[in-house]
């Protein structure tokens, strides 16, 4: 996977320095863009390493990870400088770097699971599928203890969503010695989000699927551990905003499953490094970083890609939008020009 589609000796170095907050794959391409183009390029993280979600969030059995690390490799090479363990909101500020650099790309992604908000969501042995795998990728590489992951090994596990998060998280249960995994969504297969490659994947490593289902709320035991679900069967109605058919609770149905531990994979939400409207950025109702077509912010210099201004996409629909906005990095810092508010606000209606 390369970012960078240049040679060292062919750079011509400018005196002009980026800063990219995020090193997924729409910053590590935005990356790869500007320092061919001879910025000094510097880019932080949170986490131990550059990635992100493909390096951290993915699981190593579902994607080759050699391919990005080569590409990692290769801006390393070129000079792009990865201030890593470093949370931008926590250990320094937006404004901070607004001062410090000529241009600043906000590529912090959706790396906060969206809550299930139903009866004993607070039990022991419910995890969120996000936080869960990445967790377990820091462990694997040494930079968590093992021991504190919660094991799944003789467990009846339920993964409750149909995206390939979700599938990611039940084929890792199976590797992890579940007794029985059975991922449940309220659509039907048709409807799930997840590539239908995935689906089969999961079904060919043991894992159950109860589709046209939904949970209603968690039960416990006396020690606040869970205990078992209690579950609705649905049925589909009009096509909804999602572009899917909108899942109807069939009164009546209602029915409860045992299990010991039960994993949330309904989705991912945006995660910006600030509040709505601080430094002078605006967020959209949907918690992304308001920008105009060409990843502009509210604030002069500041520019946003990838999933933090779009919400969860396919990494090729990251990477893409990463080189549209280094591609408007560069033409900032040649002309200085940027859009009123007006103008930013108008382009999103």
């Amino acid at each position: 996977m390369r970012f960078a589609m240049c040679k060292k000796e062919d750079i011509v170095r400018k005196d002009k320095k980026v800063c990219i907050i995020g090193a997924g794959p729409a910053g590590l391409t935005a990356a790869g863009y500007l320092i061919c183009k001879g910025y000094q390029v510097d880019v932080y993280d949170r986490l131990p390493e550059p990635g992100g979600l493909l390096i951290f969030g993915i699981p190593d059995f579902r994607f080759n990870k050699q391919f990005v690390l080569k590409g990692i490799k290769e801006l390393y090479e070129l000079g792009v400088k990865f201030i890593l363990q470093i949370e931008v909101g926590k250990n320094i500020t937006i404004e901070d770097l607004i001062n410090k650099y000529d241009a600043v790309i906000i590529s912090t992604g959706t790396w906060k699971s969206r809550e299930l908000n139903i009866p004993g969501s607070n039990l022991d042995g419910i995890l969120h599928a996000l936080e869960f795998l990445v967790d377990v990728a820091l462990a694997k590489k040494g930079y968590k203890r093992k021991n504190i992951i919660p094991s799944l090994s003789g467990s009846r596990v339920a993964v409750i969503g149909g995206g390939n998060t979700a599938m990611d998280a039940a084929r890792y249960a199976i590797r992890d010695k579940a007794k029985e995994v059975i991922i449940l969504y309220r659509r039907n297969r048709e409807s799930a989000p997840a590539g239908k490659a995935e689906i089969k994947e999961a079904e060919k490593e043991g894992v159950k699927f109860l589709w046209l289902t939904s949970p209603c709320r968690f039960i416990g035991d006396k020690e606040n551990r869970l205990k078992a679900i209690e579950l609705v069967k649905m049925k589909l109605g009009e096509i909804d905003h999602t572009g899917r058919p909108r899942p109807i609770p069939i009164k009546g149905s209602e029915f409860i499953m045992e299990f010991d531990k039960a994993i949330i994979a309904i989705g991912e939400i945006p995660t910006p490094p600030f509040n709505d409207e601080e430094y002078g950025i605006k967020l959209t109702r949907r918690g992304t970083i308001l920008t105009d077509n060409k990843g502009r912010t509210t604030r002069k210099g500041v520019f946003a890609a990838g999933d933090v201004t779009t919400g969860p996409s396919l990494v090729g629909l990251a990477m893409m939008r990463g080189k549209k906005v280094a591609k408007s990095v560069h033409e900032y810092l040649e002309t200085n020009e940027w859009p009123t508010l007006e103008e930013i606000i108008s382009s999103n209606l």
